[in-house]
């Protein structure tokens, strides 16, 4: 009989020593360890979590499932409920200079690009849906916030890119990918912030 919940035993110790770091110190993960894409999409959420609790955000949830899908990330801030979706993804060229991404850095691989119209619009409903069951219906919904996760593909640097309040997919227009005020960079580089 112990031979059955050996390999359980095992295999559970196992889940708990690997996600440990992706949910406490996903930065370490990210340098030190090769995860899959399902790891580094975890690895990203919790990072953006952090990175726009220590902005003023508050977190409503996580991976809140509605009529219109998922929502990543759902945050109040202003009397505003805002959609927060992550996406992260390696890139073959590093383009953080200077703390910024070059405005007219939109490569196909960008994971940003992953947000299609469907995908967007599905995150205003969603939006909306929340923010009347949230606070008694008194937030304003609809707010979609698209933050990625730059990992380069062969070194252990890391960036996070916020674009605020989102109108078109990444893909379709450039105005979305240079940062502005309101669309900076909300942590480029990970020495220099503490999570």
């Amino acid at each position: 009989m112990t031979e059955w919940h050996a390999p359980r035993w095992r295999a559970t110790l196992r889940k708990v020593l690997r996600n440990g770091p992706l949910e406490f110190a996903p930065q370490l993960a990210l340098r030190y360890w090769t995860l899959s894409n399902r790891e580094l999409g975890r690895a990203g959420e919790n990072l953006s979590a952090r990175a726009l609790r220590r902005a003023g955000w508050k977190i409503m949830g996580r991976r809140m499932t509605t009529p219109h899908g998922e929502v990543d990330l759902v945050m109040t801030g202003a009397g505003q409920l805002v959609c927060v979706e992550v996406k992260a993804g390696r890139v073959l060229h590093w383009p953080v200079s200077d703390e910024k991404v070059p405005a007219d850095w939109n490569p196909l691989g960008r994971p940003g690009r992953r947000m299609d119209w469907k995908r967007l619009c599905a995150q205003q409903r969603a939006g909306h849906w929340l923010a009347r069951r949230f606070e008694g219906g008194r937030l304003e919904g609809g707010r979609v916030d698209l933050v990625e996760l730059l990992l380069e593909s062969h070194g252990s640097r890391h960036a996070l890119v916020h674009h605020a309040r989102c109108q078109t997919p990444l893909s379709e227009t450039s105005e979305n990918s240079s940062p502005t005020r309101a669309q900076s960079p909300v942590h480029p580089n990970s020495a220099r912030i503490r999570y």
